[in-house]
């Protein structure tokens, strides 16, 4: 079966009467979009609100890891911290599937709060098993890259409209974390699984990153509404402090302390 080109319109030989419009300025009318004042006022309150979840969790890594009683502590009761993995990867899901939760005001705004405390906790505990001084390397890190993503989503012409290739990404990219963190909680030392988990979990958090950003900016077919500043907050915080996972991973062979948070010395 060919398909001839004519005048806009794709024609089917078989049957003229089966046409589909096709615009070839459709993607350019999309891409310059004018950002009107109230999309740049929410773009500033989502990431005003990142920025506020990121300090809440550079600040928890800092006194977990900085002041030498607060580490002795938690590396007695390291139990608690599978305790609240698990909790909060259950949250996780019921936020992907319940989606009331991200919509209603407050209960949004409280269950944003409580994911970023446990995902901070996380972080804390996860960063006690390396030297002191690469959690604050990677944050540094991370908090470039978040620039580095903003102004690559602004310019790149593609708006994820591939929706196949994201879901493919985000089931990756779920294994991967999920993995991640049973191979850190459940064995010791397991450096080479962690690299393995951080290489594959890394460009997987950078893409769905870079598709939040682009969505909250609203220049592609698929943009989120300047109502609600809590959903896309939380996902873009989420793939952050995926990051920052990831990249502590990778640096496991150079940077994981020969005890770890198994061994609660």
């Amino acid at each position: 079966m060919r398909r001839h080109w004519k005048h806009g319109t794709f024609v089917n030989k078989d049957d003229s009467q089966q046409t589909s419009d096709y615009d070839p300025f459709q993607l350019i009318r999309i891409l310059t979009r004018k950002i009107t004042p109230s999309r740049i006022l929410f773009i500033l309150n989502v990431f005003a609100t990142v920025v506020f979840q990121l300090a809440i969790a550079f600040g928890l890594t800092a006194l977990v890891t900085q002041v030498s009683a607060v580490s002795h502590l938690a590396l007695l009761h390291h139990i608690i911290f599978y305790v609240i993995s698990a909790i909060y990867f259950s949250l996780e899901f019921i936020w992907a599937f319940v989606r009331r939760i991200s919509m209603v005001f407050p209960w949004n705004l409280v269950y944003l709060l409580v994911m970023t405390i446990l995902s901070s906790i996380i972080i804390a505990a996860e960063s006690l098993a390396y030297y002191d001084d690469v959690p604050l390397i990677v944050f540094a890190f991370i908090w470039v890259m978040l620039q580095v993503v903003v102004s690559f989503a602004i310019f790149i012409p593609n708006d994820f409209t591939q929706t196949w290739l994201t879901r493919i990404v985000n089931v990756v990219y779920t294994v991967t974390i999920l993995g991640g963190q049973i191979a850190f909680f459940v064995r010791k030392q397991a450096k080479v699984a962690l690299l393995i988990a951080g290489a594959v979990g890394f460009p997987c958090s950078c893409y769905l990153l870079t598709k939040e950003v682009k969505w909250i900016f609203g220049q592609g077919t698929y943009y989120y509404p300047e109502n609600n500043i809590v959903k896309p907050a939380r996902n873009i915080y989420g793939y952050c402090w995926s990051l920052f996972l990831t990249v502590m991973w990778i640096y496991s062979p150079f940077g994981m302390r020969n005890e770890t948070i198994q061994s609660g010395r």
